[in-house]
């Protein structure tokens, strides 16, 4: 009952906190925009009246893409220096997830080794999937399965509200990667009409891209809140310090009037 009462307590403090809501003011609106860009250029697709590929949300260097670009590379950041500061794996085990998925994103890392790996593969009987798609998502399952590998190890050496963030994020990583790989493969799941391909299409790239502003604004708040509390506590350490004295130098003159 403790552990709830105090996952609840976190949850909500990165809601209230300032540098959450400052993110959140920050991405949703142009996050909305991009959404609804998505939304037309799927609804010309079906009416013949074609948009920019960049309003896409998963196109090759698309508005959307650029912006999960920062999003997953800042989160990489973010988890690194909390990795760096109290030396706990499982925040390292995120950030280079977060690092390799900025990387697979910007250079289509999973694309090129679907290209190359899919001949191999061929098309496998009852499974109406090319074999490059098939290929790409082995490569995903299989980083998933490092990842969660090396975040089970982390989690078991992490203390306190370092747990509940790492999982919190996880579920976020989850989530994506069920929107990334398994929508994904129903995408291209043998012949669809072009509304119900495109309503899928639409699912997976926008519900990825929720989990990925979400995963970046329960980082924000957690970052802030870590360097808040290290600041507040140096503070302190700093003030006693001068309150007390060095050794060999007389300790401060305490008021005799209060």
């Amino acid at each position: 009952m403790r552990d709830i009462r105090s996952i609840i307590t976190l949850f909500a403090e990165l809601a209230q906190s300032p540098a959450t809501i400052r993110a959140a003011l920050l991405i949703l609106p142009y996050a909305g925009v991009l959404i609804g860009l998505d939304v037309a250029a799927h609804y010309g697709s079906l009416t013949d009246a074609l948009l920019p590929v960049q309003f896409y949300l998963a196109s090759d260097r698309s508005f959307g893409e650029f912006l999960e670009y920062g999003l997953t590379g800042a989160v990489a950041v973010m988890t690194f220096l909390l990795w760096h500061s109290e030396r706990t794996t499982v925040y390292l085990a995120n950030s280079v997830l977060f690092a390799f998925l900025t990387v697979d994103n910007w250079i289509e890392l999973h694309e090129q080794f679907g290209q190359a790996a899919g001949p191999t593969l061929g098309m496998i009987e009852g499974i109406p999937v090319e074999g490059s798609h098939l290929a790409e998502a082995s490569l995903m399952i299989g980083v998933g399965v490092f990842w969660a590998a090396a975040l089970a190890l982390g989690l078991r050496a992490a203390k306190g509200q370092a747990v509940v963030f790492n999982l919190a994020l996880a579920g976020c990583v989850i989530g994506a990667a069920m929107f990334g790989v398994v929508i994904d493969l129903l995408v291209v799941w043998g012949e669809q009409g072009k509304v119900f391909h495109a309503i899928l299409t639409f699912v997976e790239d926008a519900g990825e891209f929720a989990m990925i502003i979400l995963a970046l604004l329960l980082t924000v708040g957690f970052f802030d809140r870590e360097w808040r509390q290290r600041s507040s506590a140096a503070n302190i350490a700093q003030r006693a310090e001068l309150t007390s004295g060095s050794a060999g130098e007389p300790r401060s003159v305490q008021p005799l009037l209060r």
